[in-house]
């Protein structure tokens, strides 16, 4: 997570979420589950603690909508992927061309294209699966 950080504080054209507290991260849970989505993997939600959305560059990695931001919301934005019906995934964030699904089947973080949804990498570190999204 450090790595992540570290990189993310040396652009200065990014936008950040505030961080999100954890009663709103636990209601989230809940919804994604009921709407029939795994729940965020454990290190999203340490990001979620410290950053509620990231956008950079056309690159967007989900957050929890509060009234403050502008972020899409990771539980609006999973009822509407083309991952629904797919209770082992759920939808992290996205650029132009890719989205970035957690597969806790496998437990890992796959970058998939838009167009044929084919998973073009596999990680099973996070942070590399952000940095790849971002492209940072």
């Amino acid at each position: 997570m450090k790595r992540l950080i570290d990189r993310l504080c040396k652009i200065s054209s990014s936008h950040y979420g505030k961080p999100i507290n954890s009663q709103k991260i636990i209601l989230t849970q809940k919804e994604l589950v009921q709407n029939h989505n795994t729940p965020l993997p454990e290190k999203f939600l340490e990001l979620l603690h410290l950053y509620n959305g990231i956008s950079y560059d056309g690159a967007t990695i989900l957050g929890i909508t509060s009234a403050s931001r502008g972020f899409r919301d990771i539980t609006l934005s999973n009822q509407m992927s083309p991952f629904k019906g797919h209770p082992h995934l759920v939808l992290l964030g996205y650029d132009e061309l890719d989205y970035l699904v957690y597969n806790a089947q496998n437990h890992s973080y796959q970058i998939i294209d838009k167009e044929d949804l084919e998973v073009l990498e596999e990680y099973s570190d996070m942070v590399t699966a952000i940095l790849h999204i971002l492209k940072i």
